[in-house]
């Protein structure tokens, strides 16, 4: 029964565990891709007021500094890219970067979305972006956060690794909680059935449920005494006529 209580507690303890674990790791995905959307609306829409004033997308001379910006405001980015729809890069805080055309995933994956924001989970290479629209909403480049998913994972390993030592000291408190409990529960369940026994054993088994009214078996076990007395009645009675049947 112990051992039953233990698995119980590992069992519940154990998926309350992998549940805040998961429920963290998707929340943090989504909060990271949220704040680094948000970089990149901002980078946006200082390109889109860039080109209202009648700049040319290629030619926007503050974007760099605007991107240098950025990017330092978050340890979590890596770089800013900014490229045209066939993937040569236009702007770059990362200068060994600049000669060389983006990830084709990053590629793929902007074309795929239409419009909409994109993610690209690789490694170093992992990346967000958006779509970069004139005034008549065509695309004319993207832009792309790039993050470590490295970085992030280390930290979702530590959490696991937090949540895991939690997970174990609660299911240890658990665990000994219900096996005292359990034995506490067995020891007076043990003496009620002792006492049953004693009451069945007992000559007089009326008065001896009496020492036993109050425990979980003694309504039971006066019905049981009961039941067992108007049985030997009927009994005695049913003896009785056959007897003076025999007689006549």
């Amino acid at each position: 029964m112990i051992l039953v209580a233990v698995l119980v507690c590992l069992f519940a303890v154990g998926m309350a565990g992998f549940l805040n674990f998961f429920k963290y790791r998707s929340n943090a995905e989504r909060i990271i891709k949220e704040r680094l959307v948000v970089t990149g609306t901002s980078i946006e829409n200082s390109i889109r007021s860039s080109l209202a004033l009648g700049l040319q997308f290629a030619d926007l001379g503050t974007l760099p500094g605007t991107l240098e910006r950025e990017r330092a405001t978050d340890d979590l980015i890596l770089s800013i890219e900014v490229f045209d729809p066939e993937g040569k890069p236009l702007y770059t805080t990362d200068r060994l970067r600049a000669t060389r055309n983006v990830p084709a995933a990053w590629l793929t994956a902007a074309r795929q979305a239409k419009g909409e924001d994109w993610f690209v989970k690789s490694g170093t290479e992992s990346a967000a972006g958006i779509a970069i629209q004139n005034s008549f909403g065509l695309v004319i480049g993207y832009l792309a956060l790039r993050y470590s998913a490295e970085q992030v994972s280390q930290s979702t390993s530590a959490v696991a690794r937090e949540l895991a030592l939690f997970t174990i000291g609660v299911f240890v408190a658990a665990a000994t909680l219900a096996s005292l409990a359990l034995l506490g529960v067995m020891r007076r369940l043990s003496r009620d059935v002792d006492a049953v026994e004693k009451a069945l054993r007992s000559a007089d088994p009326m008065r001896s449920s009496e020492a036993v009214r109050k425990g979980p078996f003694g309504r039971a076990l006066r019905r049981f005494f009961e039941s067992v007395r108007g049985a030997e009645a009927e009994i005695a009675l049913l003896r009785g006529n056959l007897e003076r049947g025999a007689e006549r």
